[in-house]
């Protein structure tokens, strides 16, 4: 009998269990024994080549080695593909890391690190970053959230992520016919942005867009970054379709990439290309950073630079004239935005402060873009403020830019959407927004108040973009006291909001006009468009304005800029170049504001005893032609359709019976929106092949 000592008889029994172990080998492989799905022991199994992520497929993965057992090509680490739905390093807009990158982890910590140029290791704040790239933004009270407080690495909550089904698992994009890391880079190869697209449209982006629609909220970087690009360019690092990058096939690489393509776009929208090609360019563009955007895994993996480009392309969708669709991509792009928890102070809390910062103020751009888009349309605004900590009251010693005082419009923009709601109009709150608005507005820097104190071009026109945004917010505030028979007209304050109404409806066109002469920017803008054309129509049904002679003078000269036809030359739409992209809405407000003109003195000169149609009408230039045959083909413009029986085209009247009669009780809110807010869309048969 043998005699062994209590540890000998230990070792011997931890043996046995071990051989018994690996009897009980598991078979299914790694990826799916994460995922607790069924498993065939394939070489890859079927799930993983199902899942598309056949690379991945292992069966011996130790748990320190996991994370660098397979080749990714810059994708994310397979034992963190279930969790991680924020790509690391938002902060950097585009540059890539250093090219020593030495295994997977040091990948994924810091890929395009503008902090790091060398060839050194991440910084302690750069793996901060690193582990943040797993957050995704949850409320206080959501389960994973209450998880967190009890789990300083976030282990336990990616778990009760993965297992309430709160995170996305999808590596690739699963709308497009992507099966390898190969697949993606051949893809992303095709629609890289060319060395001389670069340097042909990014400064006008710069220049034009830019200053009055800052959505870049670090331009500084993104430029800087560019440089890197073209030196990647001119190395040949993104020639080779059998050498895949590592640096630059991750998903946040090419979201950066959808970012600079957008860019692009809207840079080619304001360049001095002639049209037809500038409209081409600025779409071909514009397809590349959508098809960039997929390749990110947009929709599964969102990140600051994916916000960023998708607000680049619905601004440039805006100014093309598609209004409707740059509508519906807002809604997307402000799900992602709140995905990564840029609507809420708390939820880039765990983000170093100079992200901070920036996150803040893209979800400021995002609600500004919001706030124009609901005001046009009287649509109910998506965004919301409140989970940020900012005051609508200025310091008073610090005078503010152009754009802190845009923030504070359009946050006060959104209380103005809400306010034209007929259940919550009121003169009092009415007249509080009003106050609002003039304390922000005298608390800008002196050029944006006078144009006396502007000093250079920019200051000049930055003067005239405030005063058009401005007035545009005053008239839709004040735009209830427009409609006939008001129910307190003896009110002050009524008379009050009326006349401000009156004046800024004036100044808008004085700034539009003003402005079109420095510049492209305000006829290739499409909220400056739409406040033009929308105020100097209301200029011309108002009964208080219509038979004003300035007000008569402004609808002349709007008329003119719009429809100056250039006879040598046949692809234009509005009359000059830069009006071609109108949208239908605008060219029926151009085609009413032009009869109307044309029909105006008439009326005057008829009240005043002058029958002479010849001494008393305004004689407008006419319209394009193309402008003409579109609004034929266009059933709202039939006679007696939609707007009343007075409604022709033949003869110059474009108003319902009598509307132009002082007598009339016609609103002329009701009119312009049956002009500007017109369905486009038919859904009543949206089921018809089901019938």
């Amino acid at each position: 009998m043998n005699h062994r000592s209590p540890d000998v008889q230990r070792q011997e029994i931890d043996r046995v269990l071990q051989l018994k172990r690996k009897q009980r080998e598991a078979k299914a492989c790694y990826p799916c024994r994460q995922r607790k799905v069924k498993c065939d022991s394939g070489h890859p199994c079927r799930t993983c080549q199902k899942r598309g992520h056949p690379h991945i497929c292992a069966y011996d993965v130790s748990k320190d080695s996991s994370r660098h057992s397979f080749p990714r090509s810059g994708r994310v680490d397979p034992a963190h593909a279930l969790s991680s739905h924020q790509p690391a390093g938002i902060t950097s807009p585009l540059t890539p890391s250093p090219s020593a990158l030495n295994g997977a982890e040091t990948e994924r910590a810091q890929p395009l690190d503008t902090t790091s140029s060398s060839g050194a290791a991440p910084s302690s704040e750069s793996n901060s970053r690193d582990r943040s790239s797993d957050y995704v933004f949850s409320g206080q009270n959501s389960v994973v959230s209450i998880l967190r407080l009890q789990d300083p690495d976030g282990s336990i909550a990616r778990e009760a992520g993965s297992v309430l089904g709160l995170q996305n698992t999808y590596e690739y994009y699963p709308f497009l016919d992507i099966k390898n890391p190969t697949d993606r880079w051949c893809a992303l190869l095709d629609i890289l942005p060319q060395r001389t697209e670069i340097l042909k449209f990014f400064h006008h982006h710069r220049l034009s867009a830019h200053p009055f629609n800052p959505i870049l909220v670090d331009i500084d970087g993104v430029e800087s970054a560019i440089c890197t690009f073209l030196e990647s360019v001119a190395s040949g690092e993104l020639s080779n379709p059998n050498r895949i990058s590592e640096r630059w096939s991750s998903d946040k690489s090419i979201g950066h990439i959808s970012l600079l393509l957008a860019t692009l776009a809207s840079g080619a929208h304001f360049s001095d290309l002639e049209n037809p090609q500038r409209s081409e360019v600025c779409q071909d563009l514009a397809r590349r950073s959508f098809q960039a955007l997929r390749l990110a895994n947009f929709l599964f993996r969102p990140s600051l630079d994916i916000v960023q480009a998708m607000l680049i392309l619905g601004n440039m969708l805006q100014n093309n004239g598609q209004s409707d669709a740059a509508w519906a991509l807002l809604g997307t792009t402000v799900r992602l935005a709140q995905a990564v928890g840029l609507h809420t102070e708390r939820g880039t809390s765990h983000l170093p402060e100079s992200v901070r910062s920036k996150a803040k103020k893209l979800w400021s751009m995002t609600v500004w873009q919001d706030c124009l888009l609901s005001l046009c349309y009287d649509r109910p605004p998506v965004v919301s403020i409140s989970g940020w900590q900012q005051s609508l009251n200025p310091t008073p010693a610090l005078a503010l830019s152009f754009t802190d005082v845009m923030h504070f419009l359009c946050q006060l923009g959104l209380d103005i959407a809400k306010a034209q709601e007929p259940e919550h109009w009121d003169l009092t709150r009415a007249t509080e927004l009003l106050s609002a608005l003039d304390n922000v507005y005298s608390r800008a820097q002196p050029h944006l108040l006078s144009r006396e104190h502007c000093h250079c071009l920019q200051e000049h026109q930055e003067h005239l973009a405030l005063r058009m945004h401005m007035s545009f917010c005053v008239s839709v505030l004040c735009r209830p006291t427009i409609r006939s028979s008001p129910s307190h007209s003896d009110d002050p304050r009524y008379s009050r909001l009326r006349l401000r109404a009156k004046d800024s409806l004036v100044s808008a066109s004085n700034a539009f006009l003003d402005f079109q002469t420095l510049s492209t920017v305000p006829l290739r803008t499409w909220s400056m468009v739409h406040t033009v054309l929308s105020s100097t129509l209301l200029l011309c049904i108002w009964q208080e304005t219509r038979n004003d002679d300035e007000c008569r003078d402004l609808q002349q000269r709007v008329i003119t800029v719009f429809s100056t036809a250039d006879p040598s030359r046949k692809d234009t739409i509005g009359g000059s170049d830069d009006g071609q992209w109108l949208s239908a809405r605008h060219i029926r407000a151009l085609v009413a504001l032009r009869n109307a003109v044309h029909n105006a003195p008439l009326n005057a000169a008829g009240q005043e005893g002058n029958g002479s149609q010849g001494e008393g009408q305004t004689t407008c230039p006419p319209l394009n032609p193309n402008v003409n045959e579109l609004v034929a083909q266009d059933p709202m413009f039939m006679p007696g359709f939609g707007l009343g029986g007075g409604l022709t085209m033949g003869d110059g009247n474009y108003f319902p019976d009598g509307m132009l009669d002082n007598t009339t009780d016609f609103s002329p809110l009701t009119y312009l929106d049956s002009i500007m807010n017109v369905p486009l869309f038919n859904i009543s048969e949206d089921n018809a092949f089901l019938q």
